[in-house]
């Protein structure tokens, strides 16, 4: 059986990512300031690397809710989460490079539900001459998804109140990648592991992994 079941409950605390009628216009103007502070800085660091080697990417990848990276607890669903991006090469030495990214992730997961995540990570890429290379990232972003479940407040009065099932909340994270480059083009596996907070009262942190394949185009 499914686990996003509509007609079954879910409670949480509105401050720990679940968002009430009352509240909705503010987040979400909130979070578009922060996003766009974000794509601005990115903006701003590609104007400084102007004559950087730049890079465009697409990934798909089966995204899933993990407690300890590489495990899957709940099962084999296989959810999708498709991933576009790009990146500059900032200092480059030899077959290494120092470089960043930004990327919006659309993933559907029949545990935490239908969503969009904006990351940008700062990374280091070794290669080889046979154009075998791996690269290392940590980062930061945001992620927005709607529950499958009903969901609830619990108010002050000890009544539960109906909440949209919409979540904002902060994320984490690491990435590992293990590729082949010829010319402009790559392909690569990738695993990226992420922490999202806060989720919910009883669950405040909601660690997730996306293990995936992709391809690259290099420019300059």
């Amino acid at each position: 059986m499914s686990m996003r079941n509509f007609n079954r409950p879910f409670t949480c605390d509105p401050p720990a990512g679940c968002i009430t009628f009352g509240n909705l216009n503010n987040l979400i103007l909130t979070s578009m300031k922060k996003l766009t502070i974000l794509f601005l800085a990115f903006v701003a660091f590609s104007a400084y690397a102007q004559e950087r080697s730049k890079f465009l990417y697409a990934e798909f990848a089966d995204q899933s809710v993990t407690l300890t990276p590489f495990y899957k607890p709940f099962g084999s669903n296989f959810d999708p989460a498709i991933t576009l991006g790009a990146g500059i090469d900032y200092r480059q030495k030899g077959n290494s490079a120092l470089f960043q990214t930004i990327q919006l992730t659309g993933f559907s997961s029949r545990i935490v539900g239908d969503g969009l995540n904006l990351t940008t990570s700062i990374g280091y890429r070794v290669g080889k001459t046979s154009g075998i290379f791996g690269e290392l990232s940590l980062g930061l972003g945001a992620s927005a998804f709607y529950s499958g479940w009903q969901t609830f407040s619990l108010g002050e009065d000890g009544t539960y109140t109906e909440v949209l099932p919409i979540h904002m909340i902060a994320s984490v994270p690491a990435d590992m990648l293990l590729g082949y480059g010829t010319g402009r083009l790559a392909v690569y596996l990738k695993y990226r592991y992420m922490v999202q907070l806060p989720y919910a009262s009883a669950m405040p942190l909601l660690p997730t992994s996306l293990t995936g394949v992709g391809i690259r185009y290099q420019f300059n």
